[in-house]
């Protein structure tokens, strides 16, 4: 039987130190006991330092410390001191079994620390690549997180004490690499407790400021295909999401930036189990899942620690509208504010690239008009709004298997994910990993067969950005599908990015640019607002009485009618919140103005009581196609 390593079993080591071991022998499982995994891997143990000190027990290694021994066995770690005689004094019970595997660094040989590793009480193996950094003050944040991670301590100041000492000072001759970023590190893909792909250098995961991972996993890759991923087939909204999961950590391989998915929908229409379903791909879908409702820092901290995966965001409606345009920014952009350490220098500012998933019964459209603010198409383009409507009637869902209502089939969905989940995540990562050579032309040969099949010839540059988004989904899904994780037919990723790529353009409103569709929009309004009121017939005989007047309106040429537009007002109002060189540009484009002489944008029409005037003058045009 495992040994577990409670209260009686340091009351039994300390007996055994007073008394002696009633049997020396080690016991089989001590003999079979296994070496540290790192990342994955199995590594050697370093070699026991040469000491004279005298051991507790066969199998224990030593370390000589402060003129006493460190002794480290399966009854744990123990530290013998000596008194100001020099007599040896009864040992000192420190904590539970605990390796000190390696020493660690960043790649600028900074950031060191110890990779820890020890068992809890229920023999399962935990590792833990510990920032040095954190034994600067009386050691409390190891302690705390060692604890957290099932690692019995012992309560008392001294022994807390040389417990930082024992991980300082313990001889070891390993080294590895430490990383502050989750995600690809060349070919290795670090997780907080594993790298999959390990080379000839062990690469561990150390960051002594991250937000806890939620990464997690529970039961089986076969439990989770049947009871989660085969019952989203054909759901259009929930396969998306799915495909979304598998496509956070593929972004780096294909070379595409961040940018984010916003499932918009009112309550019960299944949009939160649309998230739920892909938070299951990487961990327990009940704590997965963060919120919109935080800071700008606690972004950056949330984006940091999903880089090359996916962040889910539920309820955009918590966040304050007045900073929900720049949170979408922030997140998108991939890297936070520059900061100051404690000395003054400059430090690293985070950086991330990753795909997130949101989830409210607004878009950020609506969201930011209610604070007054006006969203830009920068900011629409990086979180593609998706009705969560699929539109057969039942929300998010579109096929039931043999549910007897779209609650009832969430509910099964959701259920299932808590007790099966984080497995095909890992899948898939050792799927990639193993292929990541032939994958970015696999990628892209996939993102230009969907650009072809879903976007037209004329689209505009943003609208092709954000379809490349949604192609990376559509062969992630199909990648997923094709190494057997999903259990979905071929096709099925591909159908459903479609159907949400259409729902997208939909709510976007063309393949135009929307600057340009904003600034034609917005000329157009003033002159239905104003066009009757603010503007004075040319040919007006006087007693035509003109408040705030804006311009003069004629029939042109072509017998519609003109309006020539005052320089103030064309700059004050008709291009209110843009450039008035971009504004002449578009509205040339569209034919809505009239050229000047040369390069001008404006005419000099000769008007009654004025002489001759410069005027923008816009035609007929801009009511054509409403």
């Amino acid at each position: 039987m495992a040994a577990r390593f409670g209260l009686a079993d340091v009351r039994e080591a300390i007996n055994d130190v007073l008394h002696g071991p009633e049997d020396a022998e080690e016991s089989p499982e001590e003999q079979a006991s296994q070496p540290p995994l790192i990342g994955g891997t199995q590594a050697e143990r370093p070699a026991p330092p040469k000491t004279k000190a005298k051991r507790l027990y066969p199998e224990s290694v030593t370390c000589s410390y402060a003129g006493g021994t460190f002794d480290v066995s399966h009854r744990g770690v123990f530290f013998i001191g000596t008194d100001k005689d020099g007599n040896e004094q009864p040992p000192r019970w420190i904590c539970s079994p605990l390796s000190v595997v390696a020493k660690t660094r960043d790649a600028k040989s900074g950031e060191w620390g110890r990779l820890l590793e020890w068992h809890d009480d229920d023999r399962v193996r935990h590792q833990w690549a510990m920032p040095l950094e954190l034994l600067q003050s009386d050691g409390t944040d190891m302690r705390r997180e060692l604890a957290r991670m099932g690692l019995s301590i012992a309560p008392g100041k001294a022994q807390r004490d040389l417990l930082a000492s024992y991980v300082q000072v313990w001889p070891v001759e390993n080294r590895a690499r430490c990383v502050e970023r989750l995600g690809w590190h060349g070919s290795v893909y670090v997780t907080p407790s594993e790298s999959i792909g390990q080379q000839d250098e062990i690469v561990v995961f150390q960051n002594a400021h991250a937000i806890d991972p939620a990464l997690s996993s529970a039961g089986t890759l076969d439990d989770w295909r049947a009871t989660v991923a085969q019952p989203a087939a054909g759901n259009s909204r929930l396969v998306f999401a799915l495909s979304a999961a598998f496509a956070g950590p593929l972004a780096e391989v294909a070379g595409e930036d961040s940018g984010g998915f916003h499932l918009r929908g009112g309550s019960s229409s299944g949009k939160t189990t649309a998230l739920k379903v892909a938070a299951s791909v990487w961990g327990n879908p009940s704590n997965y899942p963060r919120l919109w409702r935080a800071t700008a820092n606690g972004l950056e901290g949330l984006a940091a620690l999903h880089n090359d995966c996916l962040l889910i965001l539920d309820e955009l409606s918590q966040i304050d509208p007045k900073e929900a345009g720049e949170a979408a920014y922030l997140l998108a952009n991939g890297q936070g504010k520059a900061r100051a350490s404690r000395t003054g220098a400059a430090r690293q500012s985070a950086r991330w690239r990753l795909l997130f998933l949101s989830a409210g019964e607004e878009s950020l459209t609506a969201l930011m008009a209610r604070a007054g603010r006006k969203v830009n198409a920068g900011q629409e383009i990086r979180l593609a709004d998706i009705d969560a409507d699929a539109g057969a009637g039942m929300g998010a869902f579109e096929v039931l298997h043999d549910q007897p209502s779209p609650a009832a089939l969430a509910l099964a969905i959701k259920d299932a994910a808590i007790r099966n989940h984080g497995t095909a995540g890992v899948a898939w990562l050792r799927s990639i990993v193993t292929n990541r050579a032939t994958l970015p032309d696999i990628i892209e040969e996939g993102i230009k067969g969907f650009i072809n099949d879903a976007v037209a010839d004329q689209a505009a540059g943003q609208v092709l950005r954000v379809a490349r988004r949604f192609a990376l989904v559509a062969v992630a899904g199909e990648l997923a599908t094709f190494y057997g994780i999903t259990g979905w037919t071929a096709g099925e990723a591909i159908t459903a990015a479609h159907k949400c790529f259409a729902a997208w353009l939909d709510a976007f409103g063309g393949v135009g640019n929307r600057e340009e569709r904003n600034i034609l929009a917005q000329v157009r309004a003033f002159f239905e607002a104003h066009g009757a009121s603010r503007f004075e017939d040319i040919h007006a005989t006087g007693d035509q009485r003109i408040i705030n007047r804006a311009g003069f309106y004629r029939t042109g040429v072509s017998g519609d009618r003109e309006y020539l537009v005052l320089p103030e007002a064309f700059k004050r109002e008709l291009c209110q919140g843009n450039d008035i060189k971009t504004v002449t540009a578009e509205l040339l484009k569209a034919g809505w103005l009239a050229p000047g002489e040369g390069s001008r944008t404006t005419q000099k029409p000769r008007i009654p009581g004025l002489g001759t005037t410069r005027c923008y003058v816009l035609t007929g045009r801009m009511w054509e196609g409403e």
